[in-house]
């Protein structure tokens, strides 16, 4: 650890050590890491209410660019989005105020490392994702939320025709469903963040449907039917 590693160097050659408070705290925010990753389960109920990990993406197109297959550019600025993110999902402590170094010898380096350790303590609970490329910044969802809920009745009563479609309509009422929440403002941002996989398909349509988009389709075009 280098904290103290140079503790024991300056003790060792009687030297000068010069300490801050960022590396006081640092320190002990990685203690705190440790020990939240250690016992995960037992405080997932004092930072999320969601079981497993969500997923937390953030687009960094605008701040890096490929250069010999490594991604380069403003990885601190890549580290706050993650941790702006972050600190939003987890609404029950105010992470970000406590852990962030913010003192008067707090540099950008500490600054970037105390929210490395944010996220680190984490982890159990959310999984990290930077989007370069794809996405949809903003969606719309004309029309009234009548219309949307009619929408949805709709959705229902094809099920009803008995025309042995659940195959296709188990997929696709809970992406309806989701419309209608999010048009009543209940946004869930995870849900649009998988309208589609870049991981399949990349920038520009030339392979498989995937993402919940593909709900809306019940057949390849080779006749098979969508997930099975």
């Amino acid at each position: 650890h280098g904290f103290a590693a140079a503790i024991l160097h300056a003790y060792s050659n009687h030297q000068h050590l010069r300490l801050t408070p960022d590396d006081i705290w640092l320190t002990i925010a990685q203690g705190v890491s440790h020990h939240i990753n250690y016992n995960a389960e037992k405080f997932r109920s004092r930072f999320v209410d969601h079981e497993g990990k969500k997923q937390i993406s953030v687009y960094v197109g605008d701040i890096l660019y490929s250069e010999n297959t490594s991604l380069k550019g403003d990885w601190p600025e890549v580290v706050n989005r993650l941790v702006v993110k972050t600190d939003q999902a987890v609404e029950k402590i105010d992470i970000k105020s406590l852990l962030e170094c913010d003192f008067t010898t707090t540099t950008k380096t500490s600054l970037t490392a105390s929210r490395i350790v944010l996220l680190d303590m984490v982890k159990a609970y959310f999984t990290y994702k930077l989007r370069t490329r794809c996405g949809i910044p903003k969606v719309t969802l004309e029309g009234t939320l009548e219309d949307w809920i009619k929408l949805q009745e709709k959705v229902i009563q094809l099920r009803q025709l008995d025309l042995d479609m659940d195959f296709w309509l188990d997929r696709l009422d809970p992406v309806i469903w989701k419309l209608v929440e999010t048009y009543k403002g209940e946004v869930d941002q995870e849900f649009w963040a998988t309208i589609a996989s870049r991981q399949r398909f990349g920038s520009g349509f030339s392979g498989d449907i995937s993402g919940w988009m593909a709900a809306f389709y019940p057949y390849k075009k080779n006749g098979t039917k969508i997930g099975h």
